[in-house]
């Protein structure tokens, strides 16, 4: 696969545009999973030190769209079909189970804090701002919870679920529904209803599922 569309730098932080040039062309299909990239190919390319592109590498891959191999370089993150059905079927049971936990602690602070997020990500513009804000919803629902082993067992989900709300937020489509299942799950914590908050929840990720389901389907058609 060509590294050929990766957009060269402009005037702008060269972090800054490195990361977004090179997140940009995955999440349009321009980089395709699997295709290997190295510091110097792509330095090359984009006519910039290594530097910045080792600095956007690790930062891609904590978002799970690369994984770092030692002494190769990096790799599109490629999912498979069984892997993204026994995450979501996890991440399911989790999330219901961090939202009713997170109920019976949650304060006026908290609930307040999540209206927040949720209005700031509407309003903002910058989809890696969304991304970033998007996961702070669910993680304040996870810090709430008071539960270690939950945060560690959906920590080791985070590569298919920050992989995904990449995905999702680069849809402006799928951006609005995810803004109305936020609102619908914030609702439901503020009126106490442990019921409607995991109704909502459920919903909230069995959308994401279909989302990227129906994305991957389209890519491979």
């Amino acid at each position: 696969m060509s590294i050929s569309k990766i957009k060269t730098v402009g005037r702008q932080p060269l972090n800054v545009m490195v990361y977004e040039n090179i997140k940009n062309a995955i999440l349009e299909g321009d980089l395709e999973p699997g295709t290997r990239l190295t510091e110097t190919k792509v330095g090359e390319q984009m006519n910039v030190s290594t530097t910045p592109v080792r600095e956007a590498f690790r930062r891609l891959a904590s978002e799970g769209l690369l994984k770092i191999v030692p002494w190769r370089g990096a790799i599109v993150q490629e999912f498979s079909d069984r892997e993204l059905i026994e995450v979501y079927k996890c991440r399911e049971v989790l999330e219901v189970l961090a939202i009713k936990s997170a109920m019976e602690n949650i304060d006026d602070s908290g609930i307040e804090k999540l209206e927040r997020l949720v209005e700031e990500s509407k309003l903002t513009e910058n989809l890696s701002e969304h991304v970033e804000i998007n996961s702070a919803i669910h993680n304040t629902i996870l810090e709430y919870a008071r539960n270690e082993m939950l945060s560690n067992l959906l920590g080791q989900l985070k590569d298919v679920i920050y992989h995904n709300r990449n995905m999702s937020s680069y849809n402006e489509k799928r951006r609005n529904e995810i803004y109305d299942e936020h609102i619908q799950i914030v609702n439901a914590i503020k009126s106490g209803d442990k019921n409607q908050a995991q109704v909502a929840m459920e919903l909230h990720v069995n959308n994401g599922y279909e989302y990227i389901k129906e994305r991957l389907k389209k890519r491979d058609s």
